[in-house]
């Protein structure tokens, strides 16, 4: 059992196919196969159960994977500390929101990259859900996400602060947006967003029904579809000051206690501290 083989067997786990991890590895798929093949003979255990829709772990895979993420985080963790040089350099892989990413992080991320040149700086997007799981799997260095989760495994920073609001199309005006609910379609995120959960917390304290929900997977779909009349939405303030679309919309305020959501930068609290890491959080820490 070695390491580049830990490392195949680790990327069809989070593919879920032989196939997508040989692409991803740049491997052809009969030398994934194979080695995959080579380690279940070692260690006497099949580890995955194939089909046509891909491949499973079975129980004796679930265990091998706990002690290959472990090993191979420990493994990326010596390389990176015997190579840190006190300049920050190497990869640095960083998560974020659609709003962060578009509204928040431009600025932050070119400060950073012109000061620090020699770092490979990736940014990775997806819903709080998602960016919390991938920090505490330790796929990601560090990610932006939205309060609410569990707070237990991780260092948080504090980093901004957003305005949430409802936001209709011009032509409706603010009292109907709850009088005339019932005949309007909802345009949210998918399940595990934050905007959609604040959003069903408002509807839940006004009494509304669930309404008709039309799911989305980008800001700007969200903004272009509520401004032609297609539904209402929740949306950082931030986020339309930005855009400059206000003018088209008529903007509906959340009462106090739901308005406000605050950004935090986590990361893993069993990760090696890292110069670059540091040096990234120095750019928006208060």
């Amino acid at each position: 059992m070695d390491i580049p083989s830990l490392i195949i067997f680790r990327e069809v786990v989070r593919e879920g196919s032989f196939t997508r991890a040989a692409e991803k590895l740049h491997f052809v798929q009969s030398n994934v196969t194979a080695r995959i093949q080579v380690l279940e003979r070692e260690l006497k255990a099949n580890l995955f159960q194939r089909s046509k829709n891909g491949a499973s772990l079975t129980a004796k895979g679930k265990i091998l994977y706990d002690y290959c993420e472990r090993i191979l985080t420990l493994t990326e963790e010596a390389e990176r500390a015997l190579s840190e040089s006190g300049t920050p350099e190497g990869p640095l892989e960083i998560g974020s929101g659609q709003t962060t990413a578009s509204v928040r992080l431009p600025s932050i991320l070119s400060k950073y990259h012109n000061k620090f040149p020699k770092v490979q700086l990736s940014l990775r997007q997806g819903n709080t859900d998602e960016l919390v799981r991938a920090v505490l799997e330790k796929r990601l260095d560090g990610a932006f996400v939205y309060e609410g989760f569990s707070h237990s495994p991780f260092l948080e920073t504090p980093a901004f602060t957003e305005n949430l609001v409802i936001v209709a199309p011009s032509s409706m005006k603010r009292n109907e947006i709850i009088s005339s609910w019932k005949q309007l379609s909802i345009l949210t995120f998918k399940a595990g967003c934050t905007f959609r959960n604040r959003l069903d917390q408002w509807i839940q304290e006004q009494s509304l029904p669930p309404g008709k929900r039309i799911e989305f997977e980008s800001l700007d779909a969200i903004l272009s579809c509520v401004i032609s009349g297609m539904g209402i939405s929740l949306l950082p303030e931030s986020y339309l000051n930005e855009k400059k679309q206000k003018k088209f919309l008529t903007i509906l305020p959340l009462p106090s206690k739901l308005r406000r959501i605050r950004t935090v930068f986590i990361r893993n609290r069993e990760l090696q501290p890292r110069s670059s890491l540091n040096e990234f959080v120095k750019m928006f820490e208060k």
